[in-house]
């Protein structure tokens, strides 16, 4: 099967986040210092001092900056990383579900799973309890390039958290083998889920 993550991208976001951290404690650094600064200078001054005022509206104003700093940096920026970080080790350690079902389309909405961005891939698979298809929904990470999935294909994939990490096409559409479009060639453009091939592959659950 073909693996969506790899060793890389887990050491990649990891090194992403130690940038991030960085990054926050160098302007943390930067802003105790100057901190300690103006209030040395501001010790230092006589009683009732006009230039008094001088360190205060440094300190007021480098703490409002510093304070948009954490809301825009740490609060957005880094719970961003940090969520993709755990993300990515949940998919290498956590528990896994095998599934075969036919492959539909893609919808290009503007989704996240767990603040991570994703695209949805969706399939047809059969309910032996309501005796019909069904509609499944499993996520694909938009920063990955999209799979080469074709309406109607027969496909296994491992999915965790509803995060497709690995696929296998079974059987390919026969407009696939009849050389169509492959629907991820263009990430950029959206694609909607169709199922017509996927209705005329999947036939009856006899033919799974």
């Amino acid at each position: 099967m073909e693996r969506v993550f790899d060793d890389e991208d887990f050491n990649a976001i990891l090194d992403q986040r130690k940038k991030v951290k960085l990054v926050f404690y160098i302007v943390l650094g930067a802003y105790i210092a100057l901190a300690i600064a103006s209030l040395a200078y501001y010790t230092s001054l006589p009683y009732k001092d006009k230039m008094q005022a001088l360190p205060k509206a440094v300190m007021f104003i480098s703490t409002a900056l510093f304070i948009v700093f954490l809301f825009l940096y740490m609060g957005i920026k880094y719970h961003r990383v940090n969520k993709y970080c755990k993300m990515m080790y949940y998919l290498s350690e956590g528990m896994k579900n095998v599934e075969e079902n036919y492959f539909v389309g893609f919808e290009l909405n503007d989704l996240q799973k767990d603040n991570v961005d994703a695209i949805s891939c969706v399939f047809k698979t059969w309910s032996k309890k309501k005796k019909e298809w069904m509609r499944r929904e499993a996520y694909w990470a938009a920063e990955k390039s999209l799979p080469p999935f074709e309406a109607g294909d027969y496909v296994r994939y491992v999915v965790q958290s509803n995060f497709v990490v690995a696929y296998e096409v079974l059987k390919r559409s026969e407009e696939a083998s009849d050389g169509a479009e492959n629907p991820a060639a263009s990430a950029a453009e959206p694609v909607k889920a169709t199922e017509k091939n996927a209705d005329e592959a999947a036939g009856t659950p006899g033919n799974m």
